[in-house]
């Protein structure tokens, strides 16, 4: 396989960029494994002269990785220094550029494109079924089956931060034997990790299912630093209440793509919000005090709202398995 000599990674998904940057380091030296690296900012005001005795030709004939960064920064010397080292590279030294996407520079990257460059896709990944469908392939990048529930259950629970779900996906693939990984081996694995214990909690409350929903906050408070149940738990019920919301502002005709379009979350978990939208439209003065009581929990677990009005570890356990009962209703309405 040919390694590119020049390389763009192009956007500003950071964790993509160092990806593409470490990969190709790697690639090339496994190649050349005495290949020296170094990088450069592109907007310090030496950069030019640094780019340019990177990538001169030594008396050792010794390969060179140099990495330039943040090529929109470049300043007109730089951006000269780099279109004449696109198109003079002496022979074992690989230049590896990268911009975060947009329009600044872009007369530079156009010249770099047309010196032959192979560009890298590294644009931002957007929320929702873009998310899953990247977190698919990184289970398939390291040759793991996964359910989509499963995939469905670690972005509830780890959020929209990439970095985090794609260090999450590689522990999963390299712990857990199962295959394919289901969101019973997701949950088992991140048990006691309030985050993940707050997506379950949220999950049963909405559904109003009282006793699973105070069972698994109980679990939780076993579990976890109690520190961190309260906060965790108000975030989860409060994503949860807002994408509830979101479904159950939608015409009764939209399709299933336009409603997770507008909720931000894969097409197959449309009919799972939907039923639990079923469970509370014909409620909504009870969802509106849910609001309130989210509203007020919040800023207990964070200290209090009023001078005075803090409470100590134990009350705020306490405050949270109220809430959670009263929200998720008794157990004869579940």
């Amino acid at each position: 396989m040919t390694i590119a000599r020049v390389t763009l990674a192009m956007g500003a998904e950071t964790v993509l960029v160092d990806r593409a940057v470490r990969s190709l380091t790697a690639e090339i030296r496994r190649a050349d494994p005495g290949a020296q690296r170094a990088v450069i900012d592109a907007a310090s005001e030496s950069a030019a002269m640094e780019l340019r005795e990177a990538v001169a030709p030594n008396l050792f004939g010794d390969g060179g990785i140099v990495i330039v960064q943040g090529i929109d920064g470049a300043e007109e010397s730089t951006a000269r220094a780099i279109r004449e080292a696109c198109g003079d590279l002496p022979e074992g030294v690989y230049l590896v550029l990268t911009h975060p996407g947009g329009v600044k520079g872009k007369a530079l990257v156009d010249a770099v494109k047309q010196a032959g460059a192979d560009v890298v896709d590294c644009q931002t990944i957007k929320k929702g079924k873009a998310t899953t469908d990247f977190l698919m392939k990184e289970f398939s990048r390291h040759r793991r089956k996964v359910t989509p529930d499963a995939v469905a259950a670690l972005y509830d629970a780890v959020g929209h931060d990439l970095g985090l779900l794609v260090s999450a996906v590689s522990q999963l693939s390299s712990d857990v034997e199962a295959n394919p990984i289901t969101a019973d081996e997701v949950r088992a694995y991140f048990a006691g990790v309030a985050d993940v214990s707050g997506f379950v909690i949220s999950d049963a409350v909405w559904q109003r299912q009282y006793v699973d929903a105070v069972r698994a906050l109980r679990q939780a408070m076993l579990a976890t630093d109690s520190g961190r149940v309260g906060p965790a738990t108000i975030a989860s019920l409060a994503s949860g209440l807002r994408t509830l919301v979101r479904v159950g502002g939608m015409p009764p005709g939209a399709s299933e793509s336009d409603v997770a379009r507008e909720a931000g979350v894969p097409p197959w978990k449309v009919a799972q919000l939907r039923r639990q939208w079923a469970r509370w439209s014909g409620d909504q003065r009870r969802l509106a005090a849910a609001v309130v009581s989210l509203a007020d929990a919040d800023g207990a677990m964070k200290g209090g709202v009023r001078e005075g009005s803090s409470l100590d570890p134990g009350q705020k356990l306490l405050a949270l398995e109220l809430l959670v009962a009263r929200t998720a209703g008794t157990p004869a309405a579940s």
